[in-house]
């Protein structure tokens, strides 16, 4: 037999609604959340909301109850029977854990706590180097053909002060000049 705890409150109505029990098993469920309920009486669930509201009240409730109900076991019973805890709350993991212990009861937490989710090493992810060209380099390509600065600045939608620092730097590395038969047109360097 298994006497199932839940901490609805930490856990959230999906979890919930995931839990297996059998006919055997005795699932309590501390919520104060109407649509906790509803799941609890669908899978007859008993449903427990008679705590006081506030911080930690659900996680003092479980572990109160969980001392009562083992106080209230025989040995062959304890023997017999595994405490399952729904919560990812580390404090109340804690605590359920070291009374199961000190009870010597079988134990199991159903689900991972926040810190041990925290703690796993995040898969990483590595995005393909993209070919990002910076702007002198998006500005000298359109310098393949003769061209006026303002018809390039248009072209790629750059603001003036942006495109004239990159224009700039261009022409102090020799790479644009001046086409010698019209003073507005620009192009590459090495073709003239």
């Amino acid at each position: 037999m298994r006497f199932i705890f839940v901490d609805a409150e930490n856990i959230g109505l999906k979890e919930v609604e995931a839990i297996s029990a059998s006919i055997s098993d005795k699932v309590l469920v501390f919520s104060k959340n109407d649509a906790v309920k509803e799941v609890c009486e669908r899978k007859l669930f008993l449903y427990i909301s008679s705590y006081p509201t506030g911080s930690n009240q659900a996680d003092f409730y479980i572990i109160g109850n969980l001392v009562g109900m083992i106080a209230s076991l025989t040995k062959q019973q304890r023997d017999i029977c595994q405490f399952v805890l729904y919560s990812q709350d580390n404090s109340l993991v804690t605590a359920f854990a070291f009374q199961c212990k000190l009870h010597k009861l079988k134990h199991s937490i159903a689900l991972e706590s926040k810190a041990q989710i925290q703690a796993q090493p995040k898969p990483q992810v590595i995005e393909p180097k993209k070919t990002v060209q910076n702007l002198e380099q998006r500005v000298y390509e359109q310098f393949k053909t003769e061209q006026t600065t303002e018809s390039v600045r248009k072209k790629l939608k750059q603001p003036k002060s942006d495109f004239t620092k990159a224009l700039n730097v261009l022409i102090k590395a020799n790479k644009i000049q001046r086409v010698s038969k019209s003073k507005k047109t620009w192009g590459r360097a090495n073709r003239m």
